[in-house]
């Protein structure tokens, strides 16, 4: 779903809101890359995800649960905050990203647990790092409403978002799957979720008042 949403719908409206500015598209290609690219530097330092501790060669990478539990927050933040900047599109691209972005946050509550805990009964303050997490991608909607009303801004951020969401999908969402499960069912869920966002995107493409008028004449 995310990679459905990358590139059928964020990216596009990158582009067309780049090309309304007077740019070229590879200005919005080298946003995208720069994105993968920060999001790849930023989950090195900060470790965002949870690691199984069977696959953990050092010791140290395990301690530093409440850190990486704050860099997953600061990564919420940045998901509402695409889904705030799709917004300003249109209200049918925010629910969109909106929908790619609940599917892959519910994992990062599950690695939030993991990680604050290290797989021990949680505790109070465990929970307080988990509503936090819920609560960031409102945060980062409603700063981005605020913070992103140019248009040249506006292209900019959708274009970064989708090097976040591209990132996630492909060095971290697919790889764990496989890796969990090597079924060929992996497989073709991967590819159901990349249609039923292609077909998604396209309905809310469609001009509902031609299709209405077509049917009419029909009848």
């Amino acid at each position: 779903m995310l990679l459905g949403a990358t590139f059928f719908d964020l990216l596009p409206e990158s582009v067309d809101a780049a090309q309304s500015q007077g740019w070229s598209v590879r200005a919005m290609l080298l946003v995208l890359v720069i994105g993968f690219l920060g999001f790849y530097v930023a989950e090195r330092v900060l470790v965002l995800h949870a690691c199984v501790e069977a696959d953990c060669a050092n010791e140290a990478h395990r301690r530093i649960g409440r850190m990486s539990a704050v860099g997953l927050i600061a990564h919420s933040t940045l998901d509402g905050a695409a889904i705030g900047a799709a917004s300003l599109v249109n209200l049918r691209v925010g629910i969109v990203v909106a929908l790619a972005i609940v599917a892959h946050d519910m994992s990062d509550g599950l690695n939030t647990m993991m990680l604050v805990t290290r797989g021990e009964e949680a505790g109070r303050t465990d929970f307080l790092f988990l509503g936090m997490d819920a609560i960031a991608p409102v945060i980062g909607a409603l700063l981005a409403l605020r913070f992103l009303p140019s248009p040249k801004w506006l292209a900019v951020f959708l274009a970064l978002a989708s090097g976040f969401f591209l990132y996630t999908a492909t060095s971290d969402l697919l790889p764990e799957a496989h890796r969990r499960s090597p079924s060929p069912s992996v497989t073709i869920l991967t590819i159901v979720g990349v249609s039923i966002m292609a077909l998604a995107i396209g309905l809310t493409r469609l001009d509902y008042a031609a299709l209405q008028r077509l049917l009419w004449s029909m009848f």
